[in-house]
């Protein structure tokens, strides 16, 4: 997948993948932007990748179901929407604390699909504060 997208902006020196006896955890560090990040934690049947605080949970269809894409191949295409730019993160905020996040992009059939991600956190409670979103597409292009 690295070799298709032809990321040219990863640092390879703050990137990892370390094998662990219950999976993979993989890093993969922005060379310009220090707090742009993806990982990913990788194990038999489940897995959680993350970009940017925003994130995605992918499970093993159960049994032998194949009517389904493979969960392997949905993480790889993930990782490789999120090194091509193809991920818009969308962050609320309440005054510096984060509220929630979603992230946006593409299915197959050119639908958008959502993510979405609420924290509990005593901001939420400070209503007289007022809310901003930032909204952020990374590229490791």
């Amino acid at each position: 997948m690295l070799g298709v997208v032809s990321p040219t902006q990863i640092d390879s020196d703050a990137s990892s993948v370390r094998f662990e006896d219950d999976g993979v955890d993989v890093q993969l560090a922005h060379s310009e932007q220090r707090d742009w990040l993806i990982w990913a934690t990788v194990g038999d049947q489940t897995a959680i990748v993350a970009a940017l605080g925003a994130h995605e949970h992918f499970f093993a269809a159960p049994g032998d179901d194949e009517s389904e894409r493979p969960w392997t191949i949905e993480i790889v295409d993930f990782i490789a929407e999120v090194l091509r730019g193809d991920i818009a993160v969308e962050t609320t905020f309440r005054g510096n604390a984060a509220l929630s996040v979603r992230h946006f992009n593409l299915d197959e059939r050119g639908q958008r699909r959502q993510g979405y991600t609420a924290f509990l956190t005593p901001a939420r409670l400070l209503i007289w504060r007022p809310k901003r979103v930032e909204m952020v597409t990374a590229s490791w292009r």
